[in-house]
């Protein structure tokens, strides 16, 4: 416990270091940071102004410590233990996600996390650049979730456009080859769809830049696991049928981390891929 006779200024440079280090620690702007919290930037950048001892309201105090896995006495600078009980405790979970709830929680999570980098790799092609028939293939023509799926990719399609949007994908390059090619899970897939499936990916990669980016990585030398981290709040691993979902604060950095080692072993960068494509399908 620190000194209990700190007066109100050192109680507000204290809160002040510690709000530094939680929004150095989450990557993101200040702006994202503040929108995050649902206030402006600028009255984020009054409550860190050296000149100030207010103190934000509550209900953004506890926002502040929720989101961030930290405990508001920490926060305030009244105690140096500042990680919640939750960073030990339920670490992770495993959810079930059946064909009626699985776009809904994926939306659900990404609204929570608005204003912070979203990190993906899918377990074939990014729902944002797929064509109708090819999600209808992805999900073995099952109506239902075909239904449910289609709805998340037009809501992604939506969150693309914000302007606070930040999305990063990696995606093993020997995808886009075997779906070039109609090998591996493309077999069945006719020639037709498949060239205007490349060709719209080629399309979309160029038109989203840089809100989102796609990086290539080889599959050979760098495994992907399926996973979507939603800004420094949860990282879902798609496990088929099922998320393993890490939500300690650690935990998700170190994901983070991973992630962030496949960007740098990518071989194709955002700017490059639809070059890579267009020599691609002319090979």
């Amino acid at each position: 416990m620190l000194h209990k006779h700190m007066d109100k200024r050192d109680l507000h440079r204290a809160f002040q270091g510690r709000l530094h280090d939680i929004i150095v620690a989450s990557g993101q702007s200040k702006g994202g940071f503040a929108h995050g919290l649902g206030i402006d930037r600028s009255a984020l950048s009054q409550i860190l102004d050296a000149g100030s001892v207010r103190l934000p309201r509550v209900e953004t105090l506890a926002k502040m410590a929720q989101m961030h896995n930290v405990s508001l006495d920490w926060l305030l600078g009244l105690s140096e233990t500042g990680q919640k009980d939750t960073e030990v405790k339920n670490q992770f979970e495993l959810e079930q996600a059946p064909p009626d709830k699985d776009a809904s929680l994926l939306s659900h999570w990404r609204i929570q996390a608005l204003g912070q980098k979203i990190r993906y790799i899918p377990f074939h092609l990014p729902d944002i650049f797929c064509l109708p028939e090819v999600f209808e293939y992805q999900m073995g023509f099952d109506a239902e979730r075909i239904r449910h799926v289609t709805q998340a990719a037009e809501d992604n399609v939506s969150y693309v456009e914000r302007p606070d949007t930040d999305m990063e994908i990696i995606l093993p390059l020997q995808r886009l080859q075997s779906l070039i090619a109609g090998k591996d899970v493309w077999d069945a897939v006719p020639a037709s769809i498949r060239a205007r499936q490349i060709c719209h990916i080629e399309r979309l990669v160029d038109e989203f830049y840089p809100t989102v980016r796609l990086f290539l990585v080889d599959g050979l030398k760098n495994y992907a696991a399926p996973v979507t981290i939603f800004g420094n709040m949860r990282a879902a691993f798609y496990l088929g049928g099922k998320y393993m979902v890490l939500t300690g604060g650690q935990s998700v950095k170190q994901t983070m981390g991973y992630f962030d080692d496949l960007i740098r072993a990518a071989v194709v960068h955002p700017h490059e891929v639809s070059a890579w494509i267009k020599n691609a399908r002319a090979g």
